[in-house]
């Protein structure tokens, strides 16, 4: 599970995990509120059921999207929900490596938890914008479905209004917090001088950066591009910034979150840590379970090589099957995994309780 640790990054509002709209003739919060569904005796929301669908925090309707697509997305999510309570039922909450994601994703879960606030205060959309965009996307897309335009559009107008949102949230972030870099330092670095791993290359408030904490970070993309033969990444200066300013940023909103009442028991913070807790859940479950132990033979590789051998080209000449063994068994052990996933999603789903609501469905 070592994949799920540290790879939840700040600004993840294109999945519409933190956002929101006021659009022309959008539902109150009663709607968004009420249950779709309920998966054991846990709701689905309305809210949480739009969000899937496209639209950020689900603060308004989706009437251009069929009832039908509708109940596809909210399979989807019931099958989100039966993992994360196996996992519980499993125990997987109560292990040490369930606690150490969580406890490394706090500030991630409040972070996001204040974007979703600043967003669902700030972002105006009109309904004739998402309509007129629904008509624009169709035109540049013969034959797309009345569903895929719709959430296209959804994103297209929301995606630059959401940056500048963000981009404005992260300046006052950085404002509060005094967030800054250490150009001495930096200098120091660039030039090539001896800098010991404990100075200090940038600040937030109280809160120090490391030049060794800044290397540490860049051993880890030096392994991941393949580790020995890899060039030192440790006075790169553009690589040294992108790192300073993502750290500049994740900081300073985690404490500035603080300050804008984003605190534990804030119903902000408690919505978001349950949205993770189950991310995090589905994800264990599915790879230590579900997934778990999934083998691939030589034998499958070769044959899945000689079905794709048309592809497997380069400059005119057939790539040799050493060169793309291991791509090919990670791609069939993917396709092994989801397939038992699939299965065992399956399994759950037949000593489940999961009711649907169709009267609530149409609302969302």
């Amino acid at each position: 599970m070592n994949r799920l640790q540290g790879k939840f990054p700040i600004l993840l509002l294109a999945a519409g995990i933190a956002g929101g709209m006021f659009v022309a003739g959008c539902s109150s919060k009663d709607v968004r509120q009420e249950a779709v569904a309920t998966v054991n005796g846990d709701p689905v929301k309305v809210s949480e059921l739009r969000e899937f669908l496209g639209v950020p925090a689900g603060v308004f309707a989706v009437p251009d999207i069929p009832v039908e697509r509708k109940k596809e997305a909210l399979d989807q999510v019931v099958g989100v929900r039966l993992l994360a309570q196996e996992g519980r039922t499993l125990g997987i909450d109560n292990t040490p490596e369930y606690k150490n994601i969580l406890r490394q994703n706090d500030p991630v879960v409040r972070i996001k938890a204040l974007l979703r606030k600043e967003i669902e205060g700030k972002l105006k959309v009109t309904n004739e914008e998402i309509k007129a965009e629904i008509a624009k996307v169709k035109g540049a897309n013969q034959g797309i479905s009345d569903a895929d335009a719709a959430m296209r559009a959804v994103k297209s107008v929301s995606g630059t209004r959401i940056q500048k949102i963000q981009e404005d949230l992260i300046a006052a972030a950085k404002k509060e917090t005094g967030a800054a870099v250490d150009q001495q330092a930096m200098d120091r670095i660039v030039k090539g001088g001896d800098v010991p791993d404990n100075v200090v290359v940038a600040s937030v408030g109280d809160e120090k950066i490391l030049y060794g904490d800044v290397k540490k970070i860049l051993r880890g993309l030096s392994e991941g591009r393949g580790g020995k033969g890899q060039p030192d990444l440790s006075k790169n200066p553009v690589l040294i910034g992108n790192i300073l300013e993502r750290e500049l940023a994740m900081r300073a909103l985690a404490v500035y979150a603080k300050k804008q009442g984003v605190v534990d028991g804030s119903e902000g913070y408690k919505s978001m840590r349950q949205e993770m807790e189950r991310f995090v859940l589905r994800g264990m479950t599915a790879e230590n379970v579900a997934g778990k132990n999934v083998e691939v033979t030589d034998k499958e590789i070769e044959a899945a090589y000689k079905e794709h051998s048309a592809t497997m080209v380069r400059d005119g000449k057939n790539i040799p099957l050493a060169m793309v063994k291991e791509q090919i068994r990670a791609a069939l052990r993917n396709e092994k995994a989801k397939k038992n996933i699939d299965a065992y999603i399956g399994e759950l789903r037949k000593k489940a309780k999961v009711t649907v609501s169709d009267a609530v469905l149409p609302k969302v």
